[in-house]
């Protein structure tokens, strides 16, 4: 390799990634130029022509915030040559320092605008990034490069250098790089974004508006009153609204050009009003930048309007979604307890009305039984899974459901209701067959003890008496003897479908006790030992043979106990069941040793009633009475 070939090879490793791709160097510093000669060559011809707008600045702030920034530097050497080569060679002019001028706004601007890539490439319309542009691009930019532009005047004896002169000449420089950024520069970076989303409709939309804003550009310059100006800002709002923001700026592009055209001509209310070309000149272009504002301020709320309705929007279906896989319902309730919103899912499971439903309408749903606990919710709401309660389904069934809740700052609860019917039944499942005896389907000694405290409350707080039957087969032990243990079963088990329809099962508990032993816990029996006759009765009708027992069918021997739940202030329920249970078992063991065959009602006085079989009535120490315990 020879050394230019070396040294060119260095050359292009220097500057690989630095030179940007040549169509687009091309094609901005073309259109750079093309500008900056044109209104030069308008200056040269006219020196109030640089009062109205310097275009050039935009294309240029554009490249540069569509580039990396390693491609800079050849980007503004390039547009440096375009403006001073051409301008100083065939209009003989020296530009360089106002070109100076020009890209220290360039710069600056670009600087702190390119961080901001999402509003660049027209992902993101947002407030802040759009008072971001009007700080930087539009007001301190420009401001900054003035003093630069204007020195470049005095350096050409363009202008007087007395302060009247100074100021108005740096006012004017300032406007006109002003309304070149912030009409231009996002005309440029949204065009392409929006151009795709119109259809012939908004397209004929814009023409029609454009029309109307041609109008009343045109009656504006014949008038010498401002409101038809002012009104002219009104089709720019239309086509924000309807088309966008790129296509908003096109429309005040045309109807500023217009104001700034027939001003410059002598035309309109601002030339009418005011004595100086350059003052007129001044006030339009002050008009049009606080047009510019004010439709950037209403497309970026729009914007931000859109945006947070597009993200509720998909918070919500997210919300639904969640609510669809988990089962659960998903609610928002405010302070007063009023359901706000709810997901579909929850919709579809649940009876709930559309709309918002009231704390009433709501409790209305929830089981009687259950609707006292959440009665005060959300003001109750504590950490953690609320106990199960029931709420009524669309099927009108019941479900059973927890609730997670959190309250959020403004006084909103965020609640999810848990369907839990499963795991309750599965529950209710497990605890039955905990509570029940499983020969004969009747309850155990547990599940007595859980269902007869239950009638017991019941019965204190209507007023009822409760009773209890403790009953035992009746020479049980030589049965097994004399038909075997699977006879003696099938003994037990009929005994037990007699003790099922004793009573209400609301109001009576039956359960195999033990053995051959049997009781019964039942509320409003006002005649106890008539119950129990006619339970003995219902035993010798079954006519289960028994050889070994003096009758020759099975019989039984029955003890019966009655309490006053409203005489036993101060012991819990527990408590007095136990007590009565125990009286019960005494009356039985008084029963069992009177022959058997009979029935004992437990009470202090000795008589006895004869009901088709002997009724005793138990003593206080009955097992010593009684000589022998129960059957074996």
């Amino acid at each position: 390799m020879s050394i230019g070939e070396e040294r060119v090879s260095e050359l292009r490793s220097l500057t690989a990634g630095t030179v940007p791709p040549m169509h687009r160097l091309i094609a901005w510093t073309l259109v750079v130029g093309a500008m900056c000669f044109a209104v030069r060559g308008l200056v040269y011809l006219d020196s109030w022509s640089y009062a109205m707008v310097w275009p050039a600045v935009a294309p240029q702030l554009v490249a540069l915030l569509t580039s990396p920034r390693r491609h800079w530097p050849v980007y503004l050497a390039s547009f440096a040559a375009v403006q001073i080569v051409p301008v100083r060679f065939l209009l003989d002019m020296s530009p360089e320092v106002g070109v100076l001028s020009t890209m220290t706004t360039v710069a600056f601007a670009a600087v702190m605008l390119h961080r901001d890539q999402d509003w660049v490439s027209g992902r993101s319309d947002s407030l802040l990034s759009w008072r971001r542009f009007l700080l930087y691009g539009v007001l301190l930019a420009p401001l900054l490069g003035s003093p630069i532009g204007i020195a470049s005047l005095v350096w050409n004896g363009e202008i007087a250098t007395t302060t009247s002169a100074l100021v108005y000449a740096a006012m004017a420089w300032y406007l006109t790089e002003a309304v070149g950024i912030a009409f231009l520069v996002p005309l440029m970076l949204r065009w392409n974004h929006y151009r795709r989303r119109h259809t012939w409709r908004e397209v004929a939309w814009f023409a029609a508006m454009t029309a109307l804003t041609v109008g009343l550009c045109a009656a504006s310059a014949t008038k010498s009153s401002f409101v038809l100006v002012f009104l002219t800002v009104l089709p720019a709002l239309l086509v924000l609204i309807r088309s966008g923001i790129a296509s908003a700026f096109a429309e005040m592009a045309v109807g500023s050009g217009f104001i700034l055209g027939s001003t410059f001509a002598g035309y309109g209310p601002f030339a009418a009003s005011l004595d100086s070309p350059g003052q007129a000149m001044i006030s339009a272009q002050v008009f049009v930048l606080g047009a510019f504002t004010m439709v950037v301020m209403v497309a970026a709320a729009l914007e931000d309007r859109m945006r947070l309705a597009a993200l509720d929007n998909a918070s919500y279906k997210a919300y639904e979604l969640v609510a669809e896989l988990t089962g659960d319902v998903v609610i928002l309730v405010d302070a007063d307890g009023n359901v706000l919103r709810r997901a579909t899912p929850g919709h579809e499971i649940l009876d709930l009305p559309d709309g918002r439903i009231d704390k009433e309408m709501w409790l209305e749903q929830v089981h009687p039984d259950d609707r006292a606990n959440r009665a005060d919710f959300p003001q109750s709401n504590t950490p953690g899974p609320t106990d199960p309660f029931r709420i009524r389904k669309k099927d009108g069934t019941w479900g059973w459901y927890v609730l997670h809740s959190r309250r959020t700052a403004d006084g909103l609860t965020a609640a999810v209701l848990r369907d839990v019917t499963l795991e309750r039944e599965v529950q209710d499942s497990l605890t039955d067959m905990a509570n029940t005896d499983p020969l004969t389907g009747l309850a155990n000694r547990r599940g007595l003890a859980v269902r007869a405290a239950g009638i017991w409350e019941r019965a204190r707080a209507d007023g009822e008496q409760v009773t209890a039957l403790f009953i035992d087969l009746d020479h049980f032990k030589s049965f097994n003897d004399l038909y075997g243990h699977q006879a003696g079963d099938e003994c037990l088990r009929q005994i037990a479908r007699v003790l099922k329809n004793l009573a209400d099962p609301f109001l009576c508990v039956a359960a195999r006790y033990g053995g051959e032993e049997f009781a019964v816990v039942l509320s409003g029996c006002d005649v106890p030992h008539e119950l129990a006759g006619g339970l003995a009765s219902a035993i010798r009708a079954l006519e289960i043979p028994h050889i070994g027992a003096d009758s020759g069918t099975v019989t039984i021997s029955v003890g019966v106990a009655t309490m006053r739940p409203w005489h036993t202030t101060g012991s819990d329920a527990d408590t007095a069941v136990a007590e009565l249970l125990d009286r019960a078992d005494k009356a039985l063991y008084v029963a069992k040793s009177k022959g058997r065959d009979a029935i004992s009602v437990y009470g202090k006085d000795g008589d006895s009633v004869l009901i088709g079989e002997q009724v005793h009535h138990a003593a206080e120490h009955p097992r010593e009475a009684a000589g022998s315990g129960h059957d074996d």
